[in-house]
């Protein structure tokens, strides 16, 4: 049996983030598990403090390569959330998987033994089929707010609103069915097989709420003054 850690959300290069030192918490984690599975929104390219986008994007791959080092004789399993899914980023980010091989990119979900992982902007409200389509197309056009847009949003961000509004989107188990009817659509047998599901995006974590047959878990995020949850899994 193989171990795992699924960590969302890091948004890094945020001045609002704080993924660097929570990945130096969990140092010693990183350093046995077998498989690392980063579950949407690794970067922040939006409000990233690097002055343009193509300094974030070799910030990201630079930062990729180190992981790919560290990691190297297991796997890192990267899928692409909202704020990481920038056309140009996805195309050099996997373009440099077929050169690292523990990298490998996924635009949707993955399954590791019984456990399921998705990036989670399925779960915002009124999210269908179609519009969560139109959604990742307009964020893979996306572009950066700059160093003061990053700087001002931190600001606006410290004071807990950020918070407050994603508790008050994400209810947990409202969130959970959303989920569900997303992958109902998307892959209507993904139960059969499926113990756990992991999910990131909403910054609300929590840890084995039960629907349909299969216990759901959120990873939070990086984000100051929300809660970080990395988890184990086995497969």
């Amino acid at each position: 049996m193989r171990q795992g850690l699924v960590i969302s959300d890091l948004h890094l290069f945020s001045p609002r983030s704080n993924g660097e030192d929570q990945l130096r918490r969990i140092k010693r984690h990183l350093e046995r598990i077998d498989t690392l599975v980063l579950n949407g929104d690794t970067f922040d390219f939006r409000w990233s403090m690097y002055p343009s986008e193509g300094a974030s994007i070799r910030a990201a791959l630079l930062w990729l390569e180190r992981l790919s080092v560290q990691f190297d004789g297991r796997r890192v399993h990267y899928i692409f959330g909202n704020h990481d899914r920038l056309r140009t980023f996805r195309s050099q980010a996997e373009d440099l998987g077929r050169m690292c091989r523990p990298l490998n990119f996924h635009s949707e979900t993955i399954r590791l033994g019984h456990s399921l992982f998705l990036p989670g902007d399925c779960a915002s409200p009124q999210m269908s089929g179609e519009r969560l389509a139109a959604h990742r197309d307009a964020w893979s056009r996306d572009r950066p707010c700059g160093p003061i847009g990053s700087g001002l949003y931190a600001i606006a961000a410290s004071t807990g609103v950020g918070k407050l509004f994603s508790q008050q989107q994400f209810p947990r188990g409202v969130t959970v069915r959303r989920v569900s009817r997303h992958l109902d659509g998307f892959s209507p047998d993904w139960r059969v097989g499926t113990v756990d599901c992991f999910f990131g995006h909403t910054h609300v974590p929590f840890s084995n709420h039960v629907e349909g047959g299969v216990r759901f878990h959120n990873t939070g995020s990086a984000i100051r003054g929300m809660g970080f949850k990395p988890l184990f899994f086995e497969y």
